[in-house]
């Protein structure tokens, strides 16, 4: 399999093969944080939702020993395919959705990417989710993450729906249930029908409510975005957060709610 896309407003993308969009073929700058981060601990890392290995590959080139997770095995098999054999022996494949799939020993990661994953999960499972990643990560452990935000051209007819809801105070306005209704995009078809959409102060205050101490966190244009998602600087949120050295059980959070 070639991984190049058409040469069109999607170059750069590829689609998956399980019903989940398009995955991009570019480094964006939480993926490279997650990199460089790696390459700082040379530890053992998790790189959650996979695909075809976009930011595994180069954390593996960077020293470290990476678990590539993916609910697509075939996705995990074109990676260990994509991996120099040199670099194969620190490669550990990991099939299984996340988070029910996955387990992994408490303090037992020094860092976690997940990119592009979360829109895919309803809020109780970021919660559910989040609350593992605190578990499996070492102590000051960081967690790496971007997403796509309701502003996005392809979904434009979501956001006053989504300003809405968050108006009126709801927990996750961006829980879509059927997004293909507020767009007829190509690649919104490639999208499954429920989809979540998340914002700055949504995903902050959910890795807040789970106890992780929040390094950095914006809404921005990532870098490799195909054109036709832009909108107006805003079409993703990336988020940078550890593990407290000490503090409460992964097992206890509250929800913060929001007013």
């Amino acid at each position: 399999m070639t991984l190049s896309g058409p040469r069109n407003d999607t170059a750069g993308t590829l689609v998956t093969l399980n019903g989940r969009g398009r995955t991009s073929l570019t480094l964006n700058e939480y993926s490279q944080a997650f990199i460089d981060y790696a390459r700082q601990t040379k530890g053992r890392v998790l790189d959650v939702g996979a695909a075809f290995g976009v930011a595994s590959i180069p954390a593996l080139e960077s020293g470290a020993t990476v678990i590539a997770n993916d609910m697509e095995l075939r996705h995990l098999e074109i990676l260990c395919e994509r991996t120099p054999e040199r670099l194969r022996s620190h490669l550990i494949l990991n099939a299984g959705r996340f988070p029910e799939d996955l387990s992994f020993a408490e303090n037992s990661l020094d860092a976690i990417h997940a990119a592009n994953l979360l829109n895919f999960l309803r809020g109780d499972e970021i919660l559910r989710g989040l609350v593992l990643i605190r578990r499996w990560l070492k102590p000051g452990g960081k967690v790496f993450t971007i997403s796509g935000t309701p502003y996005a051209a392809n979904i434009r007819k979501f956001i006053p729906v989504y300003e809405k809801r968050k108006c009126r105070g709801v927990r996750w306005p961006g829980e879509a249930e059927n997004v293909q209704q507020y767009s007829s995009h190509q690649t919104v078809s490639e999208l499954p029908s429920f989809i979540n959409l998340l914002d700055e102060d949504v995903l902050r205050d959910a890795f807040e409510a789970t106890g992780f101490i929040v390094e950095k966190s914006e809404m921005f244009l990532r870098s490799g975005l195909p054109e036709y998602l832009y909108y107006d600087g805003r079409e993703n949120v990336g988020l940078i957060a550890a593990k407290p050295h000490r503090g409460l059980s992964g097992a206890h959070f509250r929800v913060r709610a929001r007013g």
